[in-house]
């Protein structure tokens, strides 16, 4: 989840339409000799697909891209601006220019993608861009199984490529959407994803699509505009609360903390949309609500927010956004994951939870919702006047479509659950796996993520927001 910039004369190869795409699934059981289940749908211009990384539910989203003439799976990251590759045993071409400037990206568990800034030919689905820029880290330790590098879908001001081109009068770094955009000034400067699931808890594909929405679902272009804090430069958004088992909560966030904030905010919270997060994180007055009165609750470990909940937990869940209500399906609750070791009988199935409470204060919001949220909702993610220049332009703003139906997602949670429970045994006894200690989170896998600026005061962060809010309602 992090950052990229550059102003050349792009082209579309073909015709300068959008592609939507539907998106069978890829999943992957990373272990020795292990299976891989690949059902993709050649036709499918970005081949869009979901690997899960160890078959309990903390899965990446991933599409190809071609540069350089060399084809890359990378995880497609609303959380970054950044292209990064790991380019680990390829040679790049004399086409490939080198730009001598080094770039490195950190992670927040310590891994990092780290190289020169090239610039060559890429390819993103339908869309020919002849000079895009890219951080070449051979060998980086921040990929995950089988994927090749990240591609960043965010505002090109988080970018570290933008930046550090910029600060040497070098302007061809910009993202890959930015490029898209500007060579095709028709087309609209969004993006979607649909999330999906099958019922066995497992995501079975989805859609990815630029500057169009899937038919099956135009109804999302007609809900409610949610305002992003332009000036956070990513797709932070103010929401309204959390709603668990009927129950509002509401405030206890960075806004609610800052003397001076105006009514209309104070009791919001800064939520960022982030489909390079697999799970989640809330600050702890919300993970409370929905977690802490749960029978048999217990922690496995606390210090990283990984807590052991019955694999029967089901909760009513939903945020709220603009004043409309997004349900969430009861399985995003839960993940699936083992102690023990199958050969020698001491295997236990069990199950944690997905959300954790951390203070995200220090970095601006609040929220960070991964994942487990995305799956259900089909969101639209307007860039606005990031990349539309023309004056009046809109800020940019973000819609939801749910898609969870609250009411047959907890009739259908028993089936639905005893059949994920049943395949994660099943895949887990098949391979024999061990695991001795607690389960982790890959949370920390995200980038940490970098306020207005480096010495923004929360007093400035909650007055953006308030300034988007008033826009906004007026």
């Amino acid at each position: 989840m992090h950052h990229l910039r550059s102003l050349l004369p792009l082209t579309l190869a073909g015709t300068a339409t959008a592609a939507v795409l539907h998106m069978p699934a890829k999943r992957q059981i990373p272990i020795p000799q292990s299976t891989l289940m690949n059902f993709t749908n050649i036709a499918d211009p970005f081949v869009f697909n979901v690997v899960d990384l160890a078959g309990d539910g903390e899965v990446i989203y991933v599409a190809n891209i071609t540069v350089d003439g060399q084809s890359y799976e990378v995880q497609l990251d609303t959380g970054s601006a950044d292209l990064w590759l790991n380019t680990q045993n390829i040679t790049l071409s004399p086409a490939a220019n080198d730009t001598n400037i080094s770039v490195t990206v950190q992670y927040g568990d310590m891994t990092a993608a780290t190289g020169d800034v090239f610039v060559a030919p890429a390819q993103f689905g339908n869309y020919s861009i002849p000079s895009q820029a890219f951080i070449n880290a051979p060998g980086s330790n921040a990929t995950s199984d089988n994927d090749l590098g990240l591609l960043g879908l965010s505002s090109k001001n988080i970018s570290e490529v933008h930046t550090t081109l910029a600060c040497k009068n070098n302007t061809g770094g910009l993202p890959v959407l930015y490029n898209i955009f500007a060579a095709n000034p028709s087309l609209p400067n969004y993006f979607s994803f649909l999330l999906s699931r099958s019922n066995l808890g497992v995501t079975d594909g989805g859609i990815f699509s630029v500057g169009e929405v899937d038919p099956n679902w135009s109804a999302v272009l007609n809900q409610t505009q949610i305002p992003v804090v332009s000036q956070l430069e990513q797709w932070i958004s103010v929401m309204d609360g959390v709603v668990v088992d009927g129950k509002n909560f509401s405030g206890h966030g960075l806004l609610s903390k800052v003397k001076g904030v105006s009514d209309s905010v104070k009791n919001k919270t800064l939520s960022l949309l982030d489909s390079g997060t697999s799970l989640g994180i809330m600050p702890q007055y919300y993970w409370d609500a929905v977690y802490k009165d749960v029978p048999g609750i217990k922690a496995l470990d606390a210090k990283n927010g990984v807590w052991q909940l019955p694999c029967d937990t089901r909760k009513n869940v939903s945020m709220t956004f603009n004043g409309t209500v997004y349900p969430l399906n009861p399985l995003d609750l839960t993940r699936v994951n083992n102690l023990g070791n199958f050969s020698d009988g001491t295997n236990q199935t069990i199950c944690v939870n997905t959300f954790q409470p951390a203070d995200e204060a220090s970095q601006g919001l609040d929220f960070i919702l991964g994942d487990s949220f995305m799956r259900n909702v089909y969101a639209v993610f307007n860039f606005g006047n990031w990349t539309n220049t023309t004056e009046g332009a809109a800020p940019p703003y973000i819609q939801l479509l749910p898609t969870t139906n609250q009411d047959a997602a907890w009739s259908s949670f028993n089936d639905s659950n005893n059949a994920r429970i049943q395949q994660w045994t099943d895949l887990q006894g098949q391979f024999n796996l061990t695991n001795d200690g607690p389960p982790t989170s890959t949370v920390a896998r995200r980038r940490s993520v970098r306020r207005v600026s480096v010495d923004a005061s929360d007093e400035e962060i909650a007055e953006a927001a308030a300034r988007t809010h008033e826009y906004w309602s007026s």
